[in-house]
Order: C-alpha cells, then sequence, then structure tokens
C-alpha cells in the first residue's frame, strides 16, 4: 500500500479534466470542458457543510426509509449521492475531520466515545479550521449548531478558532427545549450542581431560548445571517443540526407530528421501541422541513444558484442496541442502518458508512441526477472546499483530498484507502496514561477490503455476544418492524493473539457491502497487508497522536459558572494538576458511564 504522502503527491498533479477511462470519447471530453468551463466562469461560491447528527443509512427515503424525508431526498435526487462515503463510528471524531480536513489519530480525536464535559481536550492550535483557511480567501464565515470539538477555553471554541458569528451548543448533546444536560452518571462530586445550560450566541448565554425547540433557534440565526450578511462577501456556513440526536423528543411542529400519524411503529422488541420510533420520526420529518426552508432562505436572497451545499451525517444511526448496555436516553435512540451492520459507536457500515449528498446550484446541471461509488471521506470534504474557495490550507497539511472531480465528473476520486480509526491507546477516558493499553480499536478499507482489528467492548456490555470488541452492540436492526437480528458464527470475529476479548474481521465489500461473512482466515495475506499498514499509520514518526485526555476537569462543573458548561480556562494557562480522589473516582465512574 503506497503511504498517505505518495497519494496526496499523486493527486496534487492531476490533470483538471478527468475522464473516466484513457478510451473517453471525443463528446465524453467536450462534455467535461463544458462543464469545466461552466463552473470556471462563476465567482467564489458560497459554502455551506450541513451536518446531520446520528443520521442513520436508513433514516432517509431515498435509502428505503419509512420516515418521510422529501425535501432531503428531492435534493439528493436532484444533486450528486455519495453511496461510499466514511466517518467515524461517532460524532467528535468526524466533526474535527471536518473542521480541520484531518484525521483524528493526527490530532489527538479519535475518542472511542466523545468528548465530555468539561474536557480540556480540542483541536490543537497547529491545525488550521476550515473557517480559518476560508477566511483568508475573503470568506464570511459562520457556525449554528453544535460544536463537540473543545471548549475549555473561548480560544478553542468557532468564535476563536475562526468563525465570525456563532449561535449553538458546545456538548454532545442536550434536552431539545432547555438546552441544559447533567451527565449525573459521570461525575460524581456530591452536592456540586452538575446540571448546566448550553447555548450561546457568539459568547453570551442565550438563556432566552430556554423553552424553544433547538431546530426553531438555529433557523432563526440562520435568517439573521443571511439577513445581515455582505452580499459582496461570498459565505461560507458550518450548520451542524442537533435532530436527529437522542433525546428523542417531539417536536413543536405539528405538520412534522402530523406526518408520521398513522403509520405503524409497532415492533417485538417492546413498546419503548414502539413509542420512540413514532418520536424518531416526528423528528426526521422536522429536520427535513427545516432543510426545505433553509433552501428557500437561500433562494429568496438569490443565493441558490451559486452555492454548494454538502450534507454528511456524523456517524451511522444509534440502533436500540446500545440500551442493552444500560446507556440512559441522551444516549439511545431507534434509528435503522439497514441493510447495514451495527451503527452508531461500532466500527462497521452502519456506523461508518455515512449518508451524504452534495446539492446547490453551482452544481454543473450535467452533474445532476447521478449517483457517485468513489471512495471518499470526511476529510475530503473541507478540503475540497477550500478548493473551490481558492484557498490554501495554512499550518498543518491536510489528509483531504479534492475530490470535486469525482463528485462532478466521475472521474476517479485518488483515495485509495480509507482510514476509518486508528486508535491503540483505548478507552474513554483517552490518554495518556492510556487506560487500556493492551487494547486496539482500528479499521481500514483498502480497495475492495475492510479489516476490522478491535477489541474494546463497553464495561458494562451485557455479554461477549453482544458485543464483540468492534463496538457497543453488533448485529442488524431492520425497518418496521423494527427487529435485531444477531450474527452468527461465520461473521464472528476471528480470534487472534493480543486481541482479547475481540479480534479480526475481513470482509470484501465488494461483493459482501453488508458485512455478512468474515473472510478473514482464508485470506491471511490481505491481513497481514493491512495490519502492516494500521501499525504504519500508528507509528507517531508518521503523525500519530494517543488520544487527548478526556476527563471533566472540576473547574468546569455549572455550580461554579452561574449553572453554565461554559469555557473555564483562560488561553494558555498552565492546568493545576486535579486532586487525585478526584480523578479516581471519575475515571472508575466514566468506566460505566456514556456521554454523547
Amino acid at each position: 500500500m503506497a503511504p498517505l504522502a505518495t497519494l496526496l503527491a499523486t493527486c496534487s498533479i492531476a490533470a483538471v479534466v478527468h475522464m473516466k477511462s484513457n478510451n473517453a470519447t471525443t463528446q465524453d471530453a467536450t462534455e467535461n470542458v463544458i462543464v469545466l468551463e461552466e463552473e470556471t466562469n462563476k465567482p467564489p461560491p458560497h459554502l455551506v457543510m450541513m451536518v446531520i447528527d446520528d443520521l442513520g443509512w436508513s433514516d432517509v427515503g431515498y435509502h428505503g426509509s419509512n420516515f418521510p424525508t422529501p425535501n432531503i431526498d428531492q435534493l439528493a435526487s436532484e444533486g450528486v449521492k455519495l453511496e461510499k462515503y466514511y466517518v467515524q463510528q461517532v460524532c467528535s471524531p468526524t466533526r474535527s475531520a471536518l473542521v480541520t480536513a484531518r484525521y483524528p489519530f493526527r490530532t489527538g480525536l479519535q475518542h472511542t466515545t466523545t468528548l465530555t464535559p468539561g474536557s480540556h481536550s480540542k483541536i490543537p492550535s497547529d491545525t488550521a479550521t476550515i473557517a480559518e483557511v476560508l477566511k483568508t480567501a475573503g470568506y464570511s464565515t459562520h457556525a449554528i449548531g453544535k460544536w463537540h470539538v473543545g471548549y475549555s477555553s473561548w480560544a478553542d471554541t468557532p468564535i476563536g478558532r475562526g468563525f465570525d458569528s456563532y449561535t449553538g451548543y458546545l456538548q454532545g448533546g442536550e434536552d431539545y427545549y432547555s438546552h441544559s444536560i447533567s451527565p449525573t452518571q459521570l461525575i460524581p462530586v456530591g452536592n456540586l450542581s452538575i446540571a448546566g445550560f448550553d447555548m450561546w450566541h457568539n459568547r453570551t448565554a442565550a438563556w432566552e431560548t430556554s423553552g424553544k425547540y433547538s431546530t426553531d433557534v438555529f433557523m432563526d440565526e440562520a435568517q439573521r445571517v443571511l439577513d445581515t450578511r455582505n452580499p459582496e462577501q461570498p459565505m461560507f456556513m458550518y450548520f451542524a443540526h442537533q435532530e436527529i440526536h437522542a433525546p428523542d423528543l417531539k417536536p413543536p411542529d405539528s405538520a412534522s407530528i402530523a406526518a408520521c400519524a398513522g403509520r405503524n411503529w409497532t415492533s417485538p422488541i417492546g413498546p419503548e421501541v414502539t413509542k420512540l420510533r413514532g418520536t424518531l420520526c416526528s423528528m426526521a420529518s422536522n429536520l427535513d422541513a427545516s432543510i426545505g426552508r433553509f433552501v428557500d432562505m437561500l433562494k429568496a436572497k438569490n443565493m441558490w444558484e451559486n452555492t454548494v451545499l454538502w450534507l454528511t451525517t456524523d456517524n451511522g444511526g444509534m440502533t436500540y442496541g446500545v440500551a442493552e448496555d444500560g446507556v440512559g436516553s441522551l444516549g439511545v435512540s431507534v434509528s435503522s442502518n439497514w441493510p447495514l451492520r451495527g451503527g452508531k459507536a461500532t466500527l462497521f457500515e452502519g456506523g461508518v458508512r455515512g449518508v451524504s449528498f452534495v446539492a446547490g446550484g453551482f452544481l454543473p446541471a450535467a452533474a445532476r441526477g447521478k449517483t457517485r461509488t468513489e471512495l471518499m471521506q470526511h476529510v475530503d470534504i473541507p478540503a475540497t472546499m477550500a478548493k473551490l474557495a481558492g484557498a490554501e490550507w495554512t499550518k498543518a497539511p491536510t489528509d483531504g483530498l479534492d475530490v470535486w472531480d469525482a463528485v462532478v465528473h466521475g472521474a476517479p476520486s485518488n483515495r485509495v484507502e480509507v482510514p476509518i480509526n486508528v486508535d491503540t491507546c483505548v478507552g474513554v477516558t483517552g490518554g495518556p496514561p492510556c487506560s487500556l493499553r493492551e487494547s486496539k480499536y482500528n479499521a481500514l478499507i483498502s480497495s475492495k477490503w475492510k479489516l476490522i482489528e478491535a477489541n474494546w467492548n463497553f464495561i458494562n456490555c451485557p455479554n461477549s455476544t453482544w458485543c464483540t470488541g468492534a463496538g457497543f452492540y453488533d448485529g442488524w436492526w431492520t425497518n418496521e418492524p423494527m427487529v435485531h437480528v444477531p450474527y452468527n458464527a461465520s461473521q464472528a470475529a476471528m480470534p487472534v493473539r493480543g486481541l482479547k476479548n475481540g479480534g479480526l474481521w475481513l470482509f470484501d465489500l465488494s461483493v459482501d457491502p453488508h458485512e455478512e461473512r468474515n473472510v478473514a482466515a482464508e485470506n491471511p495475506a490481505v491481513v497481514k497487508t493491512m495490519r502492516d499498514r494500521l501499525a504504519t499509520l500508528a507509528e507517531p514518526a508518521n503523525g500519530y497522536k494517543d488520544p487527548q485526555r478526556n476527563i471533566p476537569d472540576p473547574r468546569s462543573l455549572p455550580g461554579l459558572h452561574n449553572k453554565m458548561w461554559a469555557p473555564f480556562r483562560r488561553f494558555g494557562e498552565e492546568d493545576p494538576p486535579m486532586p487525585a480522589e478526584y480523578v479516581d473516582a471519575v475515571v472508575a465512574a466514566a468506566a460505566t458511564a456514556y456521554w454523547d
């Protein structure tokens, strides 16, 4: 396998117009030149990166969902669907990649779960964000919604990382109406309040939004940005929705509730799943309606015809499988990734193969309505957007590829591998010191092959049949009726020395996209090559960094900040050592807690 640097160098000298093969016809060449001229004659596009939280593969209509998503379906059908696109298994790692174009294992943000409230973990200061890069090309930059990639100081928040404005929340999940979070499982601090408010306008707590559904807060902010922006300046918007992340709470939009009424959500798993499927449907419908309204806003401002809207999920949908681990309502949901295996918090396809498409008037007419199956990954989105803007990345180099030709022309993406995750310092509290140094949580796609090399299990997992080393649960969850299909012996991990309570999975995705047959034992040479490649990627000399330490600082607790989860460090200040008894208590609690 060629090293990534070689792949990037190869990509950088690629021809401006790619042909589908060396035998491309004159007509093909003419069409590509026409498309290229169409793009060249346009001013720099407005760029919208829209991140949907926990959107499962089968939570959208065009993938067979029973949820009504007509706006999403129309945008996807009139745009370009990306059907071999990959993200991380959970939120913070993906979002760090989307913001920086760097693999999370290069920034220490590849945590098995996500950043806890009060964590010091953040995007490193020597790593540029897409907002900082686009500002060098004259863009206005705006962030709306979920951040969840560091906030211990204001310098780590969107306002400190290149965004001109920000309205949203800094943690991973919260109540949609009260905008508060109380991670009681995680922080054993006696009678000090840990329930905290988390909704901000720039550096000001947005208390006036209490009681207002998050999506409505974000849509108001989107309208404000469009109303007040300089029309002579290109715009970048990072729009990170809260929907459809748990807790599953019905929106106030009666039309969304009505759109899901009368459908049969009955599940043999039990009444809770039946109820939650109906609630999640109304949330998906509300999300879909808001996306339709946002497009209408852009059209009303005469911006749509010069906009690239790139929609992506942050990970696969959270299935009800996590409920078996004892996770509370903040984490439990009932998404479907059918027919993909697993879901959020697993390295299987249901956790990492993401819903994504590109839409907008800037997209050449000849590209619309197409489906692409070239390999792509989250880091490619910001890298491509920077190229479209005529901006160059500063500070550390990117891991992303400019895949615009693959999106528009169907050219090769030049991505021959997808490092889904590389983590040899596994544990919910990160490191160093590594909480589980003997564990691995790795996965790699190379051409048609996918290897999972993992033995990390949530400590509350009920048994080794449920958790197999590749994440929080295993198996498949169907659409209606929602049932769990367990894996069988031919689909289990291949045991191997050094991966106790886990093992190896090798899948030929060209014939087995649903990961129904583990062929590791039959292909030892492929397994060795891919394990060697993972070992190379995990070398510090090649840019690997262990996960940053990820436990709440006692200085962060809302009882010390007017009942808010707010930045608690001055930029550059030295962190005093945490009391040993506090660290021990939090580490012990973290082993059996889940936050998101």
